[in-house]
């Protein structure tokens, strides 16, 4: 099952769920894709790993529906009378007002001018440090060339150059990490951006 066919079904299976709560769920599974998806792993590999979307989707049905206070019936085999619990649906939560939803905008937009430019700062500093790697990776290829235009061979550039491949080696193994970081705090930091706007952090 690929990522379409997983997000699909699970859709499907939230239907009974406000648009809102089902918005968020599936959001988070996307991000939950997009994150494994860098790690090296295939849609399949993920949907094996997350399991039945039937089943996930009960898990998040299950806990949201409260029981009514007990229904008595007689039965006239039996003078006792025996409760019947009925599930509904718990009171929906109240949401914040246009006035405070503003300012919640307002205050999203000042403190975006802030943090995105630092996340692409951030995202610019992990290019240029993937970059170096992949110069310092192929600095041999360099001298070949250098060798080839005539221009000789020196011991000199043979140990710049093993120098330069253990700075690559190292640079890569770095950029890796930074750029794992890097995605985590991107999608975490987008998608608390997406719950505060839609009302998910503003319940009264």
């Amino acid at each position: 099952m690929n990522k379409s066919q997983f997000l699909a079904q699970l859709h499907d299976h939230l239907s009974v769920l406000p648009p809102e709560e089902r918005s968020e769920l599936m959001e988070d599974y996307e991000a939950h894709f997009a994150f494994a998806l860098q790690n090296g792993k295939t849609e399949e590999e993920i949907a094996q790993e997350l399991g039945n979307p039937a089943e996930l989707a009960k898990e998040a049905i299950d806990g949201r529906f409260a029981p009514k206070e007990p229904v008595y019936w007689f039965n006239p085999a039996n003078p006792e009378p025996a409760p019947i619990q009925t599930p509904v649906r718990q009171q929906p939560v109240k949401r914040r007002g246009g006035a405070v939803t503003t300012m919640v905008y307002i205050g999203l937009f000042f403190l975006n001018l802030i943090l995105v430019p630092l996340l692409i700062s951030f995202w610019s500093v992990g290019i240029a440090l993937a970059a170096s790697a992949l110069a310092g990776l192929l600095s041999p290829l360099a001298v070949v060339l250098d060798y080839f235009a005539g221009h000789g061979y020196f011991a000199a550039k043979t140990y710049a150059t093993v120098a330069l491949v253990g700075v690559g080696i190292f640079l890569a193994i770095a950029s890796r990490y930074i750029f794992k970081a890097l995605v985590l705090i991107s999608v975490s930091y987008w998608r608390w951006n997406v719950r505060v706007a839609k009302g998910g952090a503003g319940h009264e």
